[in-house]
């Protein structure tokens, strides 16, 4: 999984550095396919803020059970940046339910691995494929023209690309997002 906040800490090493913790290349966030989301997720500091959330909605342990579930997570920076634009605070006791829709739209039922998502659109001759969240709004998976990978938009068109690229877990696969990708809108 991507250590997008360890970037700002860890620097590639050079031949004129001593040897210390931040001259080494950047520690990776490990990812078990034997383990459910909730414990791999968990497991990064990089969705720290996206656990409490989850955890705060009580979305959190459906996570942790046979599932199957996709996940779109979204890391903290982004998640960080978006709650600070709310008034109150996305956090706060006041936007519970705005917390729990945006949470809830990032959770679909299924195992949408790549090679599933693949085979879908094949199957249906497109390069989209809607995907309905636990919030009941729909997903839109789709390839990107240029490269290829996958990409998430909303019914309203925003895209956002993504950094994980489905690691399988043992109660389905995880994703994570470049930034937050509202409902609607």
């Amino acid at each position: 999984m991507p250590a997008v906040s360890s970037s700002h800490m860890y620097h590639a090493s050079t031949k004129t550095e001593t040897s210390s913790p931040v001259a080494y290349s950047e520690p990776p966030t490990l990812s078990f396919d034997d383990r459910p989301l909730a414990e791999n997720i968990s497991a990064s500091l990089e969705l720290a803020d996206y656990r409490q959330a989850l955890r705060q909605t009580g979305l959190f342990p459906l996570l942790g059970r046979n599932g199957p579930y996709t996940v779109f997570a979204q890391p903290n920076e982004p998640f960080e940046r978006y709650a600070a634009q709310v008034p109150g605070g996305l956090m706060s006791p006041q936007n519970a339910a705005v917390l729990k829709k945006l949470l809830a739209f990032t959770v679909v039922r299924g195992n949408w691995s790549p090679k599933a998502l693949d085979k879908a659109m094949t199957r249906r001759k497109t390069d989209r494929l809607a995907l309905k969240t636990l919030s009941g709004e729909s997903l839109i998976v789709q390839r990107d023209g240029s490269k290829g990978q996958f990409v998430l938009s909303n019914m309203t068109g925003r895209v956002v690309k993504l950094w994980l690229n489905g690691a399988p877990q043992s109660n389905g696969t995880l994703y994570i997002t470049q930034d937050i990708l509202l409902p609607r809108g």
